[in-house]
């Protein structure tokens, strides 16, 4: 694990044992990624999209190319630019667009990356590119529950700027 991934402070799942929680160690792999992930999932599932953006790609900036944390980071970012783009711009185009590279990104991540029910991500942007309706009330799933935002959340995105 890099260094600067690494934080004690940051909890276990609150159920299971995902992808990137080592049970052994009693901690995540790289505990700054499931800080973020916490953060932006919460903050996505409010309406928060941009911030819930900024909490991924602060993060997808600490892996090198091509790894699996990269992929769902960059993945997660693209969710967010679609999820922006449709419901505050009203671009279904620009939605799929995103939504369409977000999916590869995805190409080879596990379905519990860090606690995100990843197979229904990968479910609902699929289906949200022939009717993108299907966003509406659609809220991402966290160590098997949807989470909405609160004050900490927002303080951690504002932090990032």
């Amino acid at each position: 694990m890099d260094e600067h991934t690494s934080d004690p402070t940051v909890p276990g799942p609150e159920r299971g044992e995902p992808t990137g929680w080592l049970p052994e160690a009693g901690r995540w792999e790289h505990d700054t990624l499931r800080r973020a992930t916490v953060h932006g999932v919460r903050l996505y599932n409010s309406g928060e999209y941009h911030e819930s953006h900024d909490c991924f790609e602060d993060q997808w900036y600490n892996y090198g190319r091509g790894s699996v944390e990269s992929k769902f980071l960059h993945g997660m970012v693209q969710v967010a630019a679609g999820a922006y783009k449709h419901f505050d711009f009203e671009d279904d185009a620009g939605m799929r667009s995103l939504f369409e590279t977000a999916l590869q990104y995805f190409h080879g991540v596990p379905n519990d990356f860090y606690g995100v029910d990843l197979l229904e991500v990968r479910t609902k942007l699929t289906n949200a590119l022939s009717d993108p309706t299907v966003l509406h009330g659609w809220r991402i799933e966290l160590d098997g529950e949807r989470p909405e935002a609160g004050s900490e959340d927002h303080e951690y995105a504002d932090r990032l700027e």
